[in-house]
């Protein structure tokens, strides 16, 4: 990694992430009556119907998960190291990151 470029996260640890999600939220659809529509580790074929391709996502779309999941916690700390240093802290606690949490949902 170069000097100047910003720590980010994994790429494939994004899609990792994404991919646990999926899966979890297509049982949970199968529990509930709905189809399995997206889980699976299958290869999409010429004739495959959209309904039962498993879910995806291309390199540009974990390239930006990532580089928006590093802005958010960027953020969350610098907000809530301004709460910390107002109060006179050296450390961050977590019932500072308990107070910037909502706006910063907002904002996000």
């Amino acid at each position: 990694m170069d000097d100047n470029e910003a720590p980010t996260f994994e790429p494939d640890l994004i899609r990792a992430i994404f991919k646990h999600i999926w899966i979890k939220k297509a049982q949970e659809r199968e529990r509930n009556g709905f189809p399995n529509t997206e889980a699976g580790d299958s290869e999409v074929g010429a004739g495959t119907s959209k309904k039962n391709r498993p879910t995806s996502a291309n390199t540009n779309a974990l390239k930006l998960s990532c580089e928006l999941l590093r802005i958010f916690i960027t953020e969350a700390i610098q907000r809530a190291g301004t709460i910390a240093e107002a109060e006179g802290s050296t450390m961050i606690e977590p019932t500072h990151l308990e107070r910037i949490l909502p706006q910063l949902l907002l904002d996000f």
